[in-house]
């Protein structure tokens, strides 16, 4: 007598369902791609904001304005500044030298610093006049507009300096500056050549 037996079911993967046994990867699952993904997201977020915030304190840094050493005050070895520092520019300039400003303004003139410095060890004084003249090619024009008057070559001193008949000459980048002495009745000593020339050379290292 022969007996019907049932065949044994198919796999549980064969009928749409899982081993109790496989393991499935979840994206939400730690340790998974999905948490990979994530912190690679955080990492890229941290470098970005990094770079940012670089370059923003690099563009800050580089835009802001130098400050002014004509305006902050000299600081010299052998000279004291004696006088508050008065500033002209294209308007008022004729206030203060009638007659002369007209030579100035063509070569591009922009600001005139007056101040009057005295020496140290004999207390002498000069007159210090730095003009600002925008350009290089507008300092260079007018010492050599001065120049060309007479005197002689100072080696040394700035891009190019001159002096003549008591008075010392200086050009360094875009300012062109005199110095003389200050005819004031208050200085009752005058400064020697040596003194001025001395006040331009170390006015040329401010700029």
């Amino acid at each position: 007598m022969v007996q019907n037996r049932k065949s044994p079911p198919p796999p549980l993967s064969q009928r749409g369902g899982h081993p109790w046994n496989t393991k499935t990867f979840s994206p939400f699952r730690k340790g998974g791609p999905g948490d990979l993904m994530h912190h690679s997201i955080c990492c890229l977020r941290v470098l970005l904001c990094g770079s940012l915030i670089a370059l923003c304190i690099s563009f800050f840094s580089c835009s802001l304005p130098k400050p002014n050493l004509l305006l902050v005050g000299h600081k010299l070895k052998s000279f004291e500044q004696a006088c508050p520092l008065t500033v002209y520019n294209r308007t008022n300039l004729f206030d203060y030298m009638n007659g002369e400003a007209e030579a100035y303004l063509p070569f591009g003139f922009r600001l005139l610093y007056l101040s009057i410095f005295s020496t140290e060890k004999t207390d002498s004084r000069m007159v210090l006049e730095i003009y600002d003249m925008s350009t290089p090619q507008g300092a260079g024009g007018i010492l050599k507009k001065y120049a060309s008057e007479g005197g002689s070559s100072l080696p040394g001193i700035g891009e190019a300096a001159w002096s003549d008949k008591g008075i010392v000459l200086l050009r360094q980048g875009n300012y062109f500056a005199r110095i003389f002495p200050d005819p004031s009745p208050e200085n009752e000593v005058k400064p020697t050549m040596q003194e001025m020339i001395d006040l331009a050379g170390e006015i040329a290292l401010l700029f």
